[in-house]
């Protein structure tokens, strides 16, 4: 099966090279990339047109303004044409056997949302740290936290109607999840690291208390829960994050995070 990897680009000129090369290394060979470039400031464009000229798998496209990485995913999306879509931002990785890993999890044809752990290690000091994930994801679960990485995600487009995502700055990948996920579609999940998420480059106190608040329009705004759901389930997950960042060995114990399978 074709794989369509969705790539929204912006002043990624840094990291670009990496997460390129990431997808160029793939076991899995029948794969096409959209670059989607959000209307970049640096060279970022350069770069992506200069493996498009050397592999005819890569496309790139432009937007005429600055419309967010959910937007750009859209039109990504509109313009690819595999049966699977991945996800893949310009600052982030894959381990060369990813594709590979879950495009056999497709053999099942009951599976049509696949996501996996992965690592996230930080910008400038390399420290890393895993992230694991359930074998099943459901609705329920998550509305009391994100467990998806979108960096991991695999999608079978025939399953879905409408598979874009909400016209919404921030959260628009946890926002999307849910709305696939409220039909009683489950998760299968890879409790394996293939995937490697960068952190540390763009993160401020500030961003992270925005991040918070963007989590609670999900439940009051996309959703539109009455004020007690809300509460409800921004608390939980408001505890589980802390938990997950402050103390994951407790948060394993608790079950808010998941062991990664050493193999």
């Amino acid at each position: 099966m074709l794989v369509s990897i969705i790539m929204p680009l912006y002043n990624s000129a840094d990291t670009i090279e990496d997460a390129v090369q990431s997808v160029l290394s793939q076991q899995y060979e029948l794969w096409e990339l959209i670059i989607i470039d959000d209307n970049s400031m640096d060279n970022s464009m350069e770069i992506a047109k200069r493996y498009s000229a050397i592999d005819s798998r890569i496309v790139v496209y432009k937007t005429k303004k600055n419309v967010g990485s959910g937007q750009a995913r859209n039109i990504g999306i509109s313009k690819s044409s595999g049966e699977l879509i991945a996800f893949l931002d310009s600052d982030d990785m894959w381990l060369s056997h990813k594709l590979n890993t879950q495009v056999k999890m497709f053999q099942n044809k009951n599976v049509t949302f696949v996501c996996s752990g992965y690592q996230k290690f930080h910008n400038t000091t390399n420290k890393t740290e895993s992230v694991g994930v359930p074998d099943r994801i459901y609705y329920e679960d998550m509305l009391k936290t994100n467990y998806i990485g979108c960096l991991t995600v695999i999608l079978k487009r025939s399953a879905y109607k409408n598979l874009q995502f909400p016209d919404m700055r921030k959260r628009q990948d946890y926002a999307l999840w849910l709305t696939l996920l409220k039909d009683g579609t489950k998760v299968y999940c890879s409790n394996e690291i293939l995937a490697r998420y960068r952190y540390g480059h763009i993160s401020t106190t500030s961003n992270k208390i925005k991040s918070i608040m963007d989590t609670w329009k999900v439940y009051r705004e996309f959703l539109d829960f009455n004020f007690f759901p809300s509460v409800n389930y921004f608390v939980h997950y408001l505890i589980r994050g802390f938990f997950r960042t402050k103390f994951p060995k407790l948060s394993i114990f608790l079950g808010f995070s998941y062991l990664i399978n050493k193999e």
